[in-house]
């Protein structure tokens, strides 16, 4: 029984491996590729809409839990019979999208971005219903901590890692390897237990299943006195971060750091810089409260873009990188695990699911859709204006925080 126990937290870990690879490879590593085919900024810094399908959660969410996949539901269950379908699509895409990366079609690269996205967004909410099932209520916080933990060496994979090859092998090889870390991940689940045991798909009328799985979680959250703003807030909170964030890696390329020296500082020292981070935000979320932490890390989060600015008026210095690296991904790592903690907090047990799917899907928009126009920025302003540019944009979640925090202080 013990060991059962272990093994599930040990699959939680895996599947956030899993979630992790995907999207780097689209929203990162993918930029670099664009640069080594001598791609235009503002087309780069354009592609990053190519991650919308992450904002659509909401739409897939409610299909994923109430229906079967033909002959796989019936031998692996429902969850894993979903996790398994994307899994094994993700392995043929992410090879595709390598193949279109040696022949520098625009139109194929970004075809099949974005369909790695759409596949990688819907087998993150089947992983985020899976984990709520699959561990006991006290023990979700530390299965959120296996997954986080292995969604970022996902992305240290398929970033770090990802860089360091391309190097030394063609972006074609490159990507059928982070295809083969897939693979492995589809073998884990094979071994998984299944969430949903006693699960059976049942067949509803459009209307009743429309209002079951859709209106009633909507109908929920817009009964809360200050939704708008809520919304409004969480499309605003990581609008600074993603901005910046879009054009990052190409920015520093441009000013003449090698891909390797990326792998190491930016992606592998990152990645520590960011868990350290995360178990800040996680003690000061809890030390001051939901409302004071926002403060903090909006504020944080619009400092760390100002860094850049010193290396953009500087130029090429390894330590320096390493200091505005390590700036950048502490405070980013103190906004994810003070966001996380809020959307949680604001979600209705009995709907949890598809609200968080909701909330996560308002807030990429953010990184997919208002990002999508830093590449014409950059271009326009130059680095120095755009990275200013891009710390004012924490303005408006500022003004949105201070609206909720006048409505319900006593929440916020």
């Amino acid at each position: 029984m013990a060991s059962n126990h272990k093994k599930n937290f040990i699959v939680i870990f895996l599947l956030g491996i899993s979630s992790g690879i995907p999207i780097t490879l689209i929203l990162s590593t993918l930029k670099a590729l664009l640069v080594d085919k001598g791609f235009d900024i503002k087309i780069i810094g354009f592609l990053s809409i190519v991650s919308l399908p992450y904002s659509l959660k909401i739409f897939v969410a409610p299909i994923v839990d109430s229906m079967a996949i033909p002959y796989l539901t019936k031998k692996f269950g429902n969850r894993r019979s979903w996790i398994i379908f994307s899994q094994f699509l993700l392995v043929i895409l992410i090879a595709l999208l390598g193949i279109a990366g040696e022949t520098s079609s625009l139109s194929a690269i970004s075809s099949l971005a974005f369909l790695v996205a759409c596949i990688s967004a819907t087998q993150d909410i089947v992983i985020d219903g899976y984990r709520i099932e699959l561990i006991k209520k006290e023990e979700q916080a530390i299965a959120s901590a296996y997954y986080i933990y292995g969604y970022r060496i996902g992305m240290l994979i398929s970033g770090s890692l990802a860089l360091a090859l391309s190097d030394i092998v063609p972006w074609y090889l490159v990507y059928f390897s982070m295809s083969a870390f897939m693979m492995m991940c589809i073998l884990s689940v094979l071994f998984a237990n299944e969430s949903r045991k006693n699960w059976h798909p049942r067949k509803y009328h459009f209307r009743i299943w429309f209002i079951k799985f859709v209106i009633r979680p909507l109908k929920n959250f817009s009964e809360h006195k200050n939704w708008v703003g809520i919304i409004l807030f969480i499309i605003c909170f990581k609008l600074t971060d993603a901005f910046a964030g879009n054009l990052t890696l190409p920015f520093l390329l441009e000013i003449g750091y090698t891909k390797t020296q990326l792998a190491t500082i930016l992606k592998t020292f990152g990645l520590f810089a960011t868990l350290f981070g995360v178990y800040c935000g996680g003690i000061i979320f809890k030390k001051i409260g939901i409302y004071k932490s926002l403060w903090i890390a909006t504020i944080l989060q619009s400092l760390s873009n100002l860094a850049f600015v010193y290396l953009a008026l500087n130029g090429k210095n390894i330590n320096s990188l390493y200091f505005v690296v390590f700036f950048e991904n502490f405070c980013g790592g103190i906004g994810d695990a003070v966001f996380v903690g809020y959307l949680s907090s604001i979600c209705n047990l009995k709907f949890s699911s598809t609200q968080y799917a909701l909330f996560s899907s308002i807030s990429s928009i953010s990184r997919s859709l208002l990002s999508s126009s830093s590449g014409f920025y950059a271009s326009s302003l130059g680095w120095i204006n755009f990275f200013i540019f891009s710390a004012l944009l924490a303005i408006p979640a500022i003004a949105f925080l201070i609206i909720l925090n006048k409505n319900n202080a006593k929440k916020y």
